[in-house]
């Protein structure tokens, strides 16, 4: 029986080793606090312009939840779990890179859900399409063959040639079964932007099913109404069949702007489809009633101030509607999230409205306007996370500077948000403390995008405090508090030492150059950095404000942060040491963190990058970084900001210290497990004081689960679990516990 024993423990160790070299990175659990209690998804990264679909992404049956952000064109997905949504972001791993807009339909029939999203031809507007299929229990994707011009969708000409379907970049436009045939038509604003089209998909009366898609233009006034941007009211044709008439004198035709949001819906349960419409010039949602059939639709009723009987959306602005049954009663609740970032809310961006009657006269009330986005860290636009112990109680804090969070009349707010660690050494926990720490808010009227950094400035053993902001300078206070006490600052230095690099600063204070005195390397909006070397002393720091003077450096390392064909980089860097040596993890524009070495005695040479993508991670644009080791294991942990305004975390393969960036098994001991086999709990008895962070990986080595425990909280829900064989990692301090959990079928 010991032999059994010995064997299962080194197998599951083993098992466990190899996840940890396969994966660089491991989301970390780790519990945060926030004014309104403890965030269920408080790492999520935050959503900005949220386009929302119900799919299902794990095979399991169930309608889960995708998001697309159009902010940094980034998938999200939340899967449905005992009628919660979880977030799951491995997921949409097989997700193609899109822009714009993207939503999942199931065009063909099959079950399974589909991609139709904005065009992937650079200047070319329209409509592209990918298939589904199960790869595992994930979804993937193969483009969906058009066979007309850039293999979009298209339509024939009364010319005999054919064109793609034209729909604006910045429009949201609806893929839906129009004529109730079943195959799914496309409506979308004509290209002067008053009447909307519908374009009839054939494939059914064609004779081929619903696995084609072949357009037509039927209508160019589908539902008879028009739209002029000067009103939130839209015209209303007289009779079915008849198009509203603007009139030769109607200054309204020639002012016409694009920019519509539109969504398809039978909200009466009449069996033809009624209309949402957002416009980029209103706050407002428009309900347009079908009054006619699904042949000849005829919008004879709207609510220009959706819902009339209720508190109207009001969402700066753009607003797009989505239809989800986030309650799981049968009855869709209608969600509003805006569709564009600049000069919109930005933190509480997904309003919901419950229907509270039925499918036939449906109801619908106001219950939120922070779904998804309340469980998370979420400051708005932008995210400049650094770790510091600013209590000096010997755990990892954590201060965030944002970009900026949108407020009404064209302000903003901007500051730094101080999260405090309130746990152990070993199992951390946050709670944010302050939301405005050090006031920097005075200042939103001059900057934004706070980027801070701390290092001994002036040699008192403390750490001094500097941030960068969009405008180009940096901002200074001294830490007068002394070496071992709380932080204690004094007054806010303005354009500290009159450097200025134009556009986008973010700081880091690092020796780069071995002299033991503090430099400073800024990431720049160009995508490169900025070295300044510390002229001063160890006690007084010096710097020669112009980038290109010696023995300043302009382009360090000739690091660059753009994507291909783009100008803008927005580098972020983070130099940190390995096997002794500097290595650099750089933010970018686009999202990817770059890794490069060969940095050591070679600053005016080029640094090496050794991975484009570190991890493959997708978080979205304008990614920031930061290291420290929270939790005690001898690893660094890491966290991410972006353009979102969220965080994200991992622990990492690189060790804290000077070590190589591998990780090495501790001491493993054996984990128990009760009931084993299990059906719907799962308990780890025997804890007393241990607490530790749980990590539950299946037996193809893929994270399911990652929480904190202790003797009060040591029970896991596994019912949904599909049936097999789990293997379960207690880590605690200085210690590892393993164990195989079999889930049984039912």
């Amino acid at each position: 029986m010991m032999k059994r024993i010995e064997f299962c423990l080194t197998w599951v160790s083993l098992l466990l080793l190899q996840t940890a070299f396969a994966q660089t990175f491991t989301p970390l659990a780790i519990e945060v606090e926030a004014e309104t209690g403890i965030l269920s998804n408080p790492w999520g990264g935050g959503l900005n312009c949220p386009q929302l679909s119900e799919a299902d992404l794990n095979n399991d049956g169930l309608l889960d939840l995708y998001v697309f952000d159009r902010t940094v064109h980034l998938h999200l997905a939340y899967v449905r779990k005992n009628n919660q949504y979880v977030f799951a972001p491995e997921l949409v791993a097989n997700f193609p890179a899109l822009t714009e807009w993207s939503m999942l339909r199931d065009y063909n029939g099959d079950g399974i859900s589909d991609i139709i999203a904005y065009s992937d031809i650079p200047g070319i507007d329209g409509l592209t399409a990918y298939t589904g299929y199960w790869q595992g229990n994930k979804l993937a994707f193969k483009r969906f063959p058009f066979k007309g011009p850039f293999n979009l969708a298209y339509f024939p000409l009364n010319s005999g040639g054919k064109a793609q379907v034209y729909i604006s970049r910045i429009d949201i436009p609806a893929f839906d079964d129009v004529d109730c045939d079943s195959d799914l038509d496309i409506i979308t604003f004509n290209l002067s932007g008053g009447y909307i089209e519908w374009y009839q998909n054939l494939s059914v009366e064609k004779g081929y099913g619903r696995d084609s898609m072949i357009f037509k233009l039927q209508s160019n006034c589908w539902g008879g109404v028009y739209e002029d941007g000067l009103s939130a009211n839209m015209s209303l044709s007289s009779a079915p069949g008849k198009c509203f008439q603007t009139g030769a004198n109607n200054p309204s035709v020639d002012y016409r702007h694009a920019g519509s949001t539109l969504t398809t819906t039978d909200v009466d349960s009449d069996g033809d489809l009624d209309l949402f419409i957002g416009d980029v010039s209103f706050n407002n949602i428009n309900l347009l009633t079908n009054g006619g059939t699904c042949a000849q639709a005829w919008f004879n009723k709207q609510d220009p101030r959706f819902p009339g009987n209720d508190k109207g959306v009001d969402l700066p602005i753009f607003p797009a509607v989505f239809m989800i049954d986030i309650n799981a009663d049968g009855k869709k609740e209608v969600l509003v999230a805006p569709n564009e970032n600049n000069g919109s809310e930005d933190v509480d961006v997904l309003w919901v409205y419950e229907n509270n009657g039925s499918k036939q006269n449906p109801e619908f009330k106001f219950k939120q306007d922070d779904f998804l986005v309340r469980d998370m860290i979420d400051l708005g636009t932008g995210a400049y996370p650094s770790f510091v112990d600013f209590n000096a109680d010997g755990l990892m804090d954590l201060v965030v500077g944002n970009g900026a969070r949108f407020l009404p009349q064209g302000q903003r707010s901007i500051g730094l948000t101080l999260l405090q660690n309130v746990g152990s050494r070993q199992v951390p926990r946050y709670r944010i403390v302050n939301r405005d720490w050090l006031g920097m808010n005075q200042y939103n009227r001059e900057n934004f995008a706070l980027a801070p950094t701390f290092g001994d400035m002036d040699g008192d053993g403390d750490l001094d405090i500097v941030v960068g902001a969009e405008f180009g300078q940096l901002y200074y206070a001294e830490n007068i508090a002394g070496s071992g006490k709380p932080m204690q600052f004094g007054a806010w230095q303005e354009k500290y030492m009159g450097i200025d690099i134009g556009q986008g600063a973010v700081p880091q204070i690092m020796d780069i150059n071995g002299d033991k005195l503090p430099d400073l390397v800024l990431g720049n909006r160009r995508g490169n950095l900025n070295y300044f070397q510390n002229t001063g002393t160890l006690q007084k720091a010096a710097f020669t404000p112009q980038d290109n003077a010696l023995p300043n450096i302009q382009r360090l390392g000739k690091v660059d942060g753009t994507a291909e064909g783009n100008f803008i980089g927005y580098s972020a860097p983070l130099f940190f040491k390995q096997n002794q040596s500097l290595q650099l993890l750089l933010g970018t524009e686009k999202g990817e963190l770059r890794l490069y070495d060969n940095i050591d005695n070679n600053l005016s040479g080029t640094f090496h990058m050794s991975d484009a993508n570190l991890g493959g991670m997708r978080l979205g644009g304008r990614t920031k970084a930061d290291l420290a080791d929270i939790n005690g294991d001898g690893f660094l942990d890491m966290v991410v900001g972006n353009a979102r305004g969220g965080l994200s975390l991992y622990s990492t393969s690189f060790r804290s210290g000077q070590a190589t960036p591998v990780r090495e098994p501790l001491s493993t001991k054996a984990l128990s497990l009760t009931p084993n086999p299990a059906n719907d709990w799962v308990s780890i008895p025997g804890l007393g004081d241990e607490e530790g962070i749980l990590s539950v990986y299946d037996a193809a080595g893929r994270l399911v689960v990652q929480k904190q425990v202790n003797q009060y909280n040591s029970s896991l829900q596994v019912e949904a679990w599909t049936p097999g064989v789990y293997l379960f990692k207690l880590s605690t301090e200085g210690k590892v516990f393993a164990g195989r959990l079999v889930k049984a079928g039912k």
